[in-house]
């Protein structure tokens, strides 16, 4: 089999950990990077041993040599990337949010349908193989209907008024920061352990800090800005954000989420309560599921290649208590993507179970309707 040549877009704190995966995949190989700072993506080629380094992602994208493009650009050119790469005849797997909006987003993904092209995007906290077990079990019918579910997804990179990051410039973040952040992915997870659909929000999207210290010379995503020449700038995006929301069963929740919370790193809960069981998952203690009955003992499910179900033994690539972590997660799922796109090469059958355009635009849509809920204060429908 031909090795399959990928290109990465945008060298920052997510292009690396892209590229940290990429190199534990066989039959894969990166063969250019790409970012407007021309020293990021120098530095990245020599960590990585990569030949072809290109200043633009028109560049990049137009390399007859590149069959996958890894978009890890900042929002605003999400678009943009994933549209020409997909004219252009590549396969794409690009981070969240997808684009600025669902417009954007309806139009990328019948796009990517018209050339079918084999997209993912990287929600990569259900590959924890606990979360996988989770969706399993909801699955075969464990966790009975689905009646309530509650959960956060709180940080501290933006504790500080020095703290900033162009995820809070409209024109670069869009029209939310951390509900678009955080909340695309809990939400994700939320969809994907349910099997259910997000069908109607009412948020409050707030700023804890209205103004804040940028720097002069630009921010990486998560620069903290105490050295060099700084600027008083006001916040417009969110910082926090609570969310209640309607499953298409009937079933509700609520979420908060916040980027200012002192002492939470990447601190994500989600409790989904069902008729027959309730599940707990918690990114503190990510190895293990919690599982809560009325009748009996409730327990603790750690990950295991031997007693998860069939379908997620192999996201446990470790021997039983043996923890896997965050890299091994955005790994599972480049895994199972690249798999599909070998098949796909070799004109064989595949499915295509991860996280692809689809995914990205429904959550565009749940991101839209929270702004257009704060706005106008009442139920949004979302979209489709």
């Amino acid at each position: 089999m031909k090795t399959i040549k990928v290109g990465l877009i945008g060298t920052g704190y997510i292009g690396m950990v892209h590229l940290e995966m990429l190199r534990r995949l066989g039959g894969v190989e990166v063969a250019a990077v790409a970012d407007t700072n021309a020293d990021l993506a120098k530095v990245a080629a020599e960590k990585f041993g990569i030949s072809r380094v290109y200043e633009s992602a028109d560049e990049l994208i137009a390399d007859p040599v590149i069959d996958v493009v890894h978009n890890c650009a900042p929002n605003n050119v999400h678009f943009d990337i994933n549209a020409k790469a997909i004219r252009a005849g590549k396969e794409v797997l690009s981070e969240k949010p997808l684009a600025l909006d669902s417009r954007e987003s309806a139009e990328l993904l019948a796009l990517a349908e018209k050339h079918k092209t084999l997209t993912a995007i990287n929600f990569c906290y259900r590959y924890y193989p606990v979360v996988q077990e989770a969706a399993a079990r909801a699955q075969r019918g464990d966790l009975g209907d689905v009646r309530a579910f509650v959960g956060h997804f709180l940080q501290d990179w933006l504790f500080f008024e020095t703290d900033y990051s162009w995820r809070l410039d409209p024109k670069v973040a869009g029209k939310a920061n951390v509900v678009a952040d955080l909340g695309s992915h809990w939400c994700d997870l939320v969809q994907f352990i349910t099997g259910q659909k997000i069908v109607e929000v009412m948020a409050e999207l707030h700023t804890c800090l209205p103004k804040r210290r940028k720097p002069k010379a630009g921010s990486l995503s998560f620069g903290a800005g105490e050295a060099g020449e700084s600027e008083e700038v006001d916040i417009k995006l969110d910082d926090y954000a609570s969310l209640f929301l309607k499953l298409e069963n009937g079933a509700r929740g609520n979420f908060t989420t916040c980027q200012a919370a002192a002492g939470r790193k990447v601190d994500i809960e989600l409790q989904v309560f069902g008729s027959k069981e309730s599940y707990a998952w918690s990114h503190v203690h990510p190895n293990a599921l919690w599982i809560g009955h009325r009748e009996k003992a409730n327990e603790i499910f750690y990950e295991s290649s031997l007693q998860q179900a069939e379908g997620t033994r192999k996201y446990a690539a470790l021997p039983t208590g043996h923890p896997m972590g965050y890299h091994d997660a955005v790994f599972n799922l480049f895994r199972d993507y690249y798999e599909a796109v070998a098949a796909k090469r070799a004109g064989k059958p595949y499915r295509a179970t991860f996280p692809d355009f689809r995914t990205g635009h429904e959550m565009m849509c749940v991101i839209d309707a929270a702004v257009e809920s704060n706005k106008s204060g009442r139920w949004v429908k979302v979209g489709k």
